[in-house]
């Protein structure tokens, strides 16, 4: 006799080291949940579809290993799209598990029945549909390991009537060779090597394929005489009180990150693929260092490709080439830093009422600690933390591409899951908010104590700035919001409104995250500099 299909599957899931499955009930997928309870995997369940693709996808970014969610057929499989649609955007791996009607009723009028593998195509690396359970251990094997591989998202439809059959095949042991690391070509190291040797005026932009090269990224910066210039995702990384962090890339950054870009001779990007030509040069020579050989080139020319696992290629780099002793460039680094560190110190340290969003990111960032995760949401109120966040933290997660709203709350569920010892904190506008505010009870449930600092200011302020800016009256930008103090205390989460620079002063310092806290923080709302419709 063999196992059941939905018995197979968590045994094979769990050989690939999944330890969580994210997703919401539905008649398609009970079969299965009621096997997960007492497995190796945990199941977590959420107020909403979405929300569980959210914290599938912060997951995978977090840790780096296989993320996986669930959902019913129809209705649960249009609600997940979005959460799976970040893990697409981002390229990182995911499992999405839908199940489906009955075999005898695909293709009919049967109730919420829809061809999932249509819905979900465009943002798949592989997808199938289970329709023997011979081939089940097949399927899933292929899947994940595509998506490893891929770095994307695989989709595996299962009808409702196999989750119960019987199958022969067994579960495969996760296989080692996914963990090899590329080594970079001997040849096109040396040759990226000659042209930083031969360069004086070199610039580094590190994303965040290089989030766990911070000392790497310090030495070659230090040993050409390099500027530091980062994308979001891995803001946090290098603090601004390093001498040659010069902020962040695009709107969220400074003009001076800009001006060392398009005043280099060499450009090295590290682990980032992001290209944004109103801040970059148009025609650079330039070194792209990266794990995926598909990110090469693809938003800019590259001069040289170093495919390869990023942090083993910097380590080799550095023992090739030469310590810069030229300071011309140096010393014009230190010009454009000072005129950036002066100017966002200034601009940080209002203190009228409501609270400018500067100075809120200000006296975040001062009582951030170094083993802190931040869970970033979209808005203009990232656009403020890539400018005036300056100090370490051990990981900041945010929806880079796909830019969704209501990503920072689940993605700080999903953190405080999977790294139960640090802090865990949601940087969230009002308007985030308000689509995902049910999942408080979720932390509530789990006992997930994360803090949630949530920057009120009654509008969807970017859209709003951007249609004043475009000359467009604005129009159903403003907000109608609840008191989330008072939400969160009907969900048994803690809540609180700062009402001046000091309560927030005391709140951050108090809360040491033993129990969790919605910060509620009047705000400002007034445009960051270059803000356009574009």
């Amino acid at each position: 006799m063999g196992q059941k299909v939905s018995e197979v599957i968590i045994e094979q899931l769990h050989n690939f080291g999944v330890k969580h499955i994210y997703g919401y009930a539905g008649d398609t997928i009970l079969k299965f949940f009621s096997k997960l309870k007492g497995s190796p995997v945990k199941l977590f369940t959420t107020k909403h579809e979405s929300t569980a693709g959210f914290m599938a996808s912060a997951e995978a970014k977090l840790t780096g290993n296989l993320g996986v969610c669930i959902a019913h057929s129809g209705p649960g499989t249009t609600n997940i799209i979005n959460g799976i649609a970040d893990a697409y955007s981002d390229r990182v791996p995911l499992l999405l598990i839908t199940g489906q009607v009955p075999t005898y009723n695909i293709g009919t009028d049967y109730k919420q029945y829809v061809d999932q593998l249509k819905l979900t195509e465009p943002l798949t690396v592989y997808s199938s549909i289970l329709i023997n359970p011979a081939t089940v251990i097949d399927i899933f094997y292929k899947a994940m390991t595509m998506s490893i591989l891929k770095g994307g998202v695989s989709h595996i439809v299962i009808p409702m009537d196999l989750w119960d059959q019987e199958t022969n095949a067994i579960p495969r042991p996760y296989p080692e060779h996914l963990n090899h690391k590329q080594t970079v070509d001997e040849n096109q190291l040396d040759r990226a090597a000659t042209s930083i040797n031969n360069t004086e005026k070199i610039s580094i932009l590190y994303g965040r394929g290089a989030k766990n090269c911070r000392q790497e990224l310090i030495e070659l910066a230090q040993k050409i005489n390099a500027p530091l210039i980062n994308t979001l995702p891995v803001s946090g990384l290098i603090e601004f009180g390093h001498p040659l962090r010069l902020g962040c890339l695009g709107h969220a950054g400074s003009n001076e990150a800009a001006r060392a870009l398009n005043e280099a001779d060499l450009i090295l990007t590290v682990g980032a693929t992001w290209w944004p030509k109103d801040y970059t040069p148009r025609k650079p020579r330039l070194i792209q260092l990266d794990l995926i050989k598909e990110n090469i080139g693809a938003t800019h020319p590259v001069d040289i490709g170093l495919i390869g696992d990023i942090k083993n290629t910097l380590q080799t780099l550095l023992s090739k080439i030469n310590s810069k002793n030229e300071t011309g460039w140096l010393d014009h680094i230190k010009d454009l830093r000072n005129n950036w560190m002066d100017r966002i110190t200034k601009e940080s340290h209002q203190e009228n009422w409501p609270l400018p969003p500067q100075t809120i990111i200000r006296i975040i960032s001062e009582n951030t600690q170094p083993d802190e995760i931040i869970c970033l949401d979209s808005g203009d109120n990232v656009i403020w933390f890539g400018r005036y966040f300056g100090n370490k933290c051990a990981h900041t997660l945010i929806s880079g591409t796909w830019r969704t709203m209501g990503f920072s709350l689940p993605s700080a569920l999903a953190a405080r899951i999977n790294k139960p010892n640090n802090q865990v904190t949601s940087i969230i506008g009002d308007g985030g908010l308000s689509m995902v505010l049910a999942e408080i009870s979720t932390a509530v449930r789990y006992n997930l104590p994360i803090k949630i600092i949530v920057l009120n200011n009654n509008s969807l302020a970017m859209e709003k700035n951007r249609m004043e800016a475009a000359g467009l009256v604005p129009e159903e930008v403003e907000l109608t919001n609840p008191d989330f103090v008072k939400i969160a205390k009907a969900c048994g989460f803690e809540g609180k409104r700062a009402n001046n620079i000091n309560e927030l002063q005391a709140l951050l310092k108090e809360n040491k995250q033993t129990n969790g806290l919605l910060i509620d923080i009047p705000t400002a709302s007034y445009p960051p500099s270059g803000t356009k419709l574009s």
